[in-house]
């Protein structure tokens, strides 16, 4: 008999995770270095509403992309075949927790304090600051997301340095964390549900399921 798989990222110890890695920033950035990591300035005059629109359409297009790999793709349909392992069962609270978790935790650390931090402090001195601060925040964003197995996992890896960018460069036009954290909460709660969806198909195909 096949053994139910157990999630290899509880809940709890996502939101645990998170939460210190939310506070590493604010004492760093807000503490040190007195940033406001939530709004970093207002050069485009984004209303609140542009800024989630901009964040919503984001997601969403990133979302349908990775369907369209997922469809069409051999190596994204292994990347999906290994997360689905890792992760084990997830409930839609469970995908919900971990999204905003992850969402929320990482938009704070890699834009609202290290691309900040990069762009006012650090490379002020080359004249394009800016550019510089998204460069390096979004390839440290990149190369945090390394599975298990760098083998298996390096599409993910390379992904998440385009997305950093994709972030990163919604967050320098706005100025603040509304867009970003939106699209990357939408991204993950909506590809996490789709790979909990195809476990649960998967289960119910399997022998002696009533």
């Amino acid at each position: 008999m096949d053994e139910e798989p157990k999630p290899g990222i509880t809940p709890a110890f996502a939101a645990i995770f998170y939460a210190i890695l939310a506070g590493i920033a604010w004492a760093l950035g807000s503490l040190i270095w007195s940033l406001d990591l939530l709004v970093w300035h207002n050069w485009n005059h984004t209303t609140i509403a542009i800024d989630a629109l901009i964040g919503a359409g984001l997601g969403l297009g990133v979302v349908a992309a990775s369907a369209l790999l997922d469809r069409w793709a051999s190596w994204a349909q292994a990347l999906t075949e290994e997360f689905r392992r890792l992760l084990g069962h997830l409930s839609t609270s469970d995908v919900f927790v971990l999204a905003i978790a992850s969402g929320t935790a990482e938009e704070i650390f890699f834009r609202g304090f290290l691309q900040q931090i990069l762009s006012v402090r650090v490379f002020v001195f080359t004249g394009h600051a800016e550019i510089w601060g998204l460069v390096v925040a979004s390839i440290a964003f990149g190369l945090v997301h390394i599975g298990p197995d760098i083998k298996k996992f390096w599409p993910w890896t390379v992904m998440a340095v385009v997305m950093g960018f994709f972030l990163g460069g919604v967050y320098l036009y706005t100025g603040n964390l509304l867009a970003p954290i939106l699209a990357h909460f939408t991204i993950n709660f909506l590809n996490l549900s789709l790979i909990a969806q195809d476990r649960g198909e998967e289960d119910e195909r399997r022998p002696g399921k009533s």
